[in-house]
């Protein structure tokens, strides 16, 4: 999934670009980059552990949610 990497009240998050509107300063990265990224954490984190919460970062998250990607028809 596509997403933007936003900074909302000095914090940095990562949005589903689908699911926002982009923004000034916005850094968009694309389906092969998410996922390049996201391999990588995996790789970081595989056979540990994470239950890690991010309270902070999630909340600010959804603030910027405009619409569902779980209700997306195209995917």
């Amino acid at each position: 999934m596509a997403i933007r990497i936003r900074i909302i009240n000095n914090v940095t998050v990562a949005l589903c670009a689908y699911e926002t509107d982009a923004a000034e300063g916005d850094v968009y990265l694309d389906d092969a980059q998410h996922y390049a990224l996201a391999a990588k954490f995996r790789a970081d984190w595989y056979g540990k552990k994470n239950n890690i919460r991010y309270p902070r970062e999630w909340a600010l998250m959804d603030t910027q949610k405009i619409r569902d990607a779980t209700k997306r028809k195209d995917l």
